[in-house]
Order: C-alpha cells, then structure tokens, then sequence
C-alpha cells in the first residue's frame, strides 16, 4: 500500500497527491474530471471520468487444440464465464472437431445472456450479454432455492406414486439449476472485483458476498442430491411395489422432514430469523440419529425376510430380497440426510449473516 502526505493549500484547503503510475496507467491528464464516492467504511474511491478511460471487455482465447475432451472444453467455458469474461475466443490451428463445436453449443444454450457471435471452420466467438442491474442477487438466490425445492419435492412424490414420469421432470429441472447457478456466480464474482456493484445488486455490504457464495454451492449440491432421489427412484423399477407400508411411510417422513429443513433454512436466511435457524440445526441432529437407525432396521428386516417373510412388515412377497434394491433404498434414504444436512449448513450461515448487525439477542456497544 502507498502513503501520501495531505498538504494544505491556502487558508482551508487539504490535497493529496496521486500515484504517477497509476495517473499514467489510466490516461489521466490536467482539467480532466475525476469522481469522489464514500463508501460504507468511510474510504474515497476514486472514479475517473468515463470520457477519460475507455475500458475494454476483457477477452479469453481458448486453445481448442489442448482441449480435444469436449467435457474438459465445456468446463473450461463455464470457468471463463464465471470469471466475468465478455468475449471469449474458442480457436484451432486446424479445424474445430464437431463434439468441440456440439459442446460450445450446448453451453451456450445452458447459459445466461451469452451467445455464438461468430463461427467459422477453425474458430468460434462468443459474447456474454448481461446487464447486472438487472439480476437483484437475492431474488436469484430464491429462484435457485425455488428450483431446488421442486426437484426434490417432485422426487419424494414420484418414490411415493411410484411414478417414473415425474421422476423424469424432476430430473429434467436440474439443468434450469444449474444455469442458475453459473449466473450468480457469475455475478458475485463480479462483486468481488467491482465493490460498487454490491449495492447495484441489492446487497447491504461486501461480507453479504461470501454469505451467497455458501447459499448458492449448498442450494446447488441440493438440487444434486434431489437429482439423485429421483434417478434411484428410477432404478427401483418393479422393486418399489415390494416396499412395505411401514418402511414406505419412514422413508417419506424422513424425506418431509429434510424437505422442510430446507424452507425453514432459507427462511431464516433472508428474515435474518435466528431462532428459526437454530430450530433447523437441532432439526437435523435428530434426523441425522432417525436416518442412522433406519438404515440398520433395514438391513435387519431384510436378513429376517429371508427366514420368514411374515416377520417383517417392511417387505412384501414371498421372494428373497434383491440385494440392489436394498442398496437403491439405503441410497435415497441417505440422500434424504444430506440434503438436510446441507440446509442445517444454510441455516449456520443465516446465524453469521444475522449476527452482522444488531439483534434482540446480540448487539455492538461502543466503547
């Protein structure tokens, strides 16, 4: 960091030099217009005049040669994305492979505001349109937490009808999760480098940053996870109708339990409500104790199946069990404690965001 001396200049005037290097990095010259804004901590930025610095959108150029894996290619895409790109460069000494090209696509139409521009045998040009005044972070984090929240209810409804229809739909949404994903990091990121676009975002101050940053991945992983209830959903098949009523009915408690986990977590998160963030962590220690104890009742039942299939109350049918199916099942039960997991996780973050100001619980005495 650099120091200046503030001088006095006549009899009330206080001035302060600037950097040389930084005046000649910026073009700035004598008579030109210059911007003072205070931010929240009480520091000036400084802004120099628009008709002084023309800024350019900053490009990335991709070396499509190194990156013959379209997979490896599209992840590269996503990350340049994110990192506030506006126009990137997908190029090849020889000729672009169709998988390199189909990927390109693909994201393009997966993503917000970004767009082939341009596209010949050995290149591709992309451009990203996004007006960030437009995308408030908080309602596209609730968007994200909307998305998340059908995925999974619609999973715990096609396990419950058995309906592989609607596991379909389920699994059809994690794409719109996605995408909504990548644009608010997007935009957070943004943030970081710009601090005056916090408040164009609709945010209090530059910690709120890292508080969305911890919303999105954790509402992210849960859209995963719902994704996964329905795929296993997929998988029991014909196996689902040999669930038993009392193994069926625990499955769905547990799942309801976690599916409200989550409403409450991001609840507490925008009302600043800690009490209510508390109550979903104690929510989740005792479905973290129910999910432990019904995984060895099922394995119990199953072994008990075998030597007398009226025993048990969590299998139907004479047949021996599948040892898949228990798998299948072990598998969307714990699936059902992650996803609460990861809202008792929201909910510790919602107590840190509530804590950056003044509550009936805890307040700042200045000394």
């Amino acid at each position: 960091m650099e120091s200046r001396k503030v001088q006095r200049v006549g009899s009330s005037t206080l001035v302060v030099s600037l950097p040389s290097k930084w005046v000649k990095k910026v073009g700035l010259k004598q008579g030109d217009l210059v911007f003072l804004n205070q931010e929240d901590d009480g520091s000036l930025r400084l802004i120099v005049s628009k008709q002084t610095i023309e800024k350019k959108p900053p490009v990335a150029e991709i070396d499509a040669d190194l990156c013959e894996d379209p997979n490896l290619l599209r992840r590269i895409l996503a990350g340049i994305y994110v990192l506030d790109y506006y126009v990137i460069k997908v190029s090849s000494k020889t000729r672009l492979k169709k998988e390199q090209i189909d990927a390109i696509r693909k994201l393009t139409r997966d993503l917000i505001g970004i767009g082939i521009m341009e596209e010949t045998h050995n290149q591709v040009i992309i451009e990203c349109f996004i007006d960030a005044a437009r995308f408030p972070i908080h309602t596209l984090v609730r968007r994200l937490y909307i998305i998340a929240s059908t995925i999974y209810k619609e999973a715990i409804d096609a396990f419950l009808e058995s309906d592989t229809s609607l596991a379909e739909d389920a699994i059809y949404r994690k794409q719109e999760a996605d995408t909504m994903f990548w644009i608010i990091t997007r935009l957070l990121n943004i943030c970081q480098k710009d601090k005056s676009m916090i408040k164009t975002m609709k945010m209090e101050d530059p910690v709120q940053v890292l508080w969305y940053q911890l919303i999105t991945h954790f509402l992210n992983l849960i859209a995963e996870w719902a994704n996964k209830f329905a795929l296993k959903t997929i998988e029991l098949g014909e196996n689902r109708g040999r669930i038993g009523t009392q193994l069926l009915n625990e499955i769905l408690e547990l799942s309801k339990s976690s599916y409200g986990i989550c409403h409450k977590a991001i609840a507490s998160f925008f009302s600043n409500d800690i009490n209510l963030a508390n109550e979903v962590i104690e929510t989740y220690s005792r479905i973290q104790k129910k999910e432990e104890e019904l995984q060895k009742r099922i394995c119990s039942h199953a072994y008990l199946h075998r030597k007398s299939f009226s025993v048990s109350k969590y299998f139907k049918g004479k047949e021996p069990i599948d040892p898949c199916m228990i798998t299948q099942i072990s598998f969307l039960i714990w699936s059902a404690r992650r996803i609460a997991e990861l809202g008792s996780q929201i909910a510790e973050i919602s107590i840190n965001k509530a804590l950056c100001k003044n509550t009936k619980i805890v307040r700042k005495i200045s000394q």
